[in-house]
């Protein structure tokens, strides 16, 4: 084995944090906070309703009471994520069934308007997430139990994926070109996004508590995270070349909350931490193994906990990670920082990572294509030049054929309008159920052949008893007739 490059690797909260934090109460699959280059958003306590509370992260203080908060969804959100190639969009998700992309203009007044609201779920949707290559393409997971690729400036959902199952997470690989998830039947299912398939189906943890799926970069290998049937906490590596059994289980401790992993893609190091812990584990991954690193212990436990893009980082001080952690009441930052005596770049530390350029277009995406990211050098002296050349695709909303056509109608006859969207509605639920049956029946035709497989072998092992009898009559004649 090589030797561990990041043993000396340690974690420190910083000074300043955010005060008078009000933070949610409800249980949800997410980690209820989420950070990028300029902003970090969290799900605030509400009575009724959703609210997300944005704050600029270079700025902690006490939070006023009047506090702007984004205020849009009839229900409780239940995720959110920043837009990858623009700090300015956040996508949250809630029981309402509705996802909302809100644009964040200034941080004085509430947002109450948002850019496009995504409607096609059936039930709740607790699962969002934004594809790393592809401009304005989301991915989603309800407990519909269907997952939805979503052309975000279409407005509309190009592919739905029904998984028979409830979900616990999704996340993109690299290129995404495909969805890992974790599931309440105690699977793991890869998805093809683009063929509204399941590629694979695993069996995984044993323990009865929600699990975890990530994808580990570019290495060919991905994670599950979960509990066993004692409810110890565990997670296994898997290679993707070859999923009948994982290359190792490791079982982590016996705490109570659901672990959440975040990969270090250009350091090769993966960070483990639950709700309600007051720490952060982490292993460096050399050989195709995971080898615990070191701890980062902390007074005060944390309600959750969400990692920055390396953009964020601040490399004069050798910060290779930065976590943003919420506590009672208030939400810290806790540095990761790789000691080094020299005060020069250091090149080893900060490898190219993405910036804020996708690769390509939805268009191009649901097409078919596939796209490695963008990458950006973090070297201080090509900063600038970068952000100048870096040009974000535009959020701009295609009107609908439908909307289209509607528009024409309108012009005619109201009445007939109605009419019509009434019928287009129907049509679209009816389809939806037809797919469903026709997922139904596939699965039934497939218990049928595997009891019929069964019947066979059972009247085939009846046969050979019978034979036995009959040449055990035989010897016994034959035994008899002798002595």
């Amino acid at each position: 084995m090589k030797a561990l490059r990041f043993k000396h690797l340690f974690g420190e909260e910083m000074k300043s944090k955010f005060e008078q934090v009000t933070p949610t109460s409800i249980t949800c699959d997410s980690t209820m906070v989420k950070a990028n280059g300029l902003y970090t958003a969290l799900l605030w306590q509400t009575g009724g309703g959703g609210l997300v509370c944005v704050v600029k992260s270079d700025k902690p203080t006490k939070l006023p009471f009047d506090t702007p908060m984004i205020k849009g969804h009839q229900s409780t959100i239940l995720d959110l994520d920043w837009y990858p190639f623009d700090d300015e969009y956040l996508a949250t998700s809630s029981q309402d069934q509705n996802i909302c992309i809100w644009k964040i203009n200034d941080l004085v007044s509430d947002i109450t308007e948002a850019e496009t609201t995504l409607s096609g779920h059936d039930k709740k949707v607790n699962q969002i997430q934004w594809n790393p290559t592809s401009a304005w393409v989301l991915g989603s997971a309800a407990h519909d139990q269907t997952v939805k690729v979503w052309d975000v400036q279409a407005g509309a959902a190009q592919n739905t994926v029904y998984a028979n199952a409830l979900p616990y997470s999704i996340d993109w690989n690299i290129n995404g070109s495909l969805i890992g998830s974790s599931w309440n039947d105690k699977k793991l299912k890869i998805i093809d996004p683009r063929q509204s398939t399941i590629s694979q189906e695993l069996n995984s943890h044993q323990g009865t508590k929600p699990q975890r799926f990530a994808w580990l970069g570019s290495t060919g290998y991905f994670l599950s995270v979960g509990f066993n049937k004692t409810q110890g906490r565990e997670f296994s590596l898997w290679n993707l070349n070859n999923t009948s059994e994982p290359v190792h289980t490791t079982q982590i401790d016996s705490g109570s909350g659901v672990l959440y992993p975040y990969w270090d893609e250009q350091l090769k190091v993966l960070y483990l931490t639950g709700k309600g812990d007051s720490g952060i584990k982490y292993f460096e991954f050399v050989d195709g193994q995971l080898h615990f690193l070191n701890q980062y212990t902390s007074t005060k436990p944390g309600k959750s906990y969400s990692f920055f893009p390396k953009r964020a980082l601040d490399v004069n001080n050798c910060e290779v990670n930065r976590a943003a952690k919420i506590e009672e009441n208030a939400l810290s930052f806790i540095s990761f920082i790789a000691p080094r005596k020299a005060n020069t770049f250091q090149e080893d530390l900060y490898p190219p990572c993405p910036g804020t350029q996708p690769a390509q277009s939805a268009a191009q995406f649901f097409s078919g294509q596939n796209a490695n990211q963008v990458l950006i050098s973090l070297r201080p002296d090509q900063q600038e030049q970068q952000q100048q050349q870096q040009q974000n695709v535009v959020f701009v909303q295609q009107p609908k054929p439908q909307q289209q056509q509607q528009q024409q109608i309108i012009q005619s006859d109201p009445q007939d309008e109605l009419k019509i969207s009434e019928l287009q509605r129907t049509v679209a639920n009816q389809q939806e159920k037809i797919q469903q049956l026709q997922n139904m029946i596939a699965l039934l035709q497939s218990e049928n052949q595997r009891l019929q497989q069964q019947t066979s072998q059972q009247e085939q092992l009846q046969n050979t008893i019978a034979l036995l009898q009959s040449e055990n009559e035989r010897l016994q004649q034959q035994l008899s007739q002798q002595y």
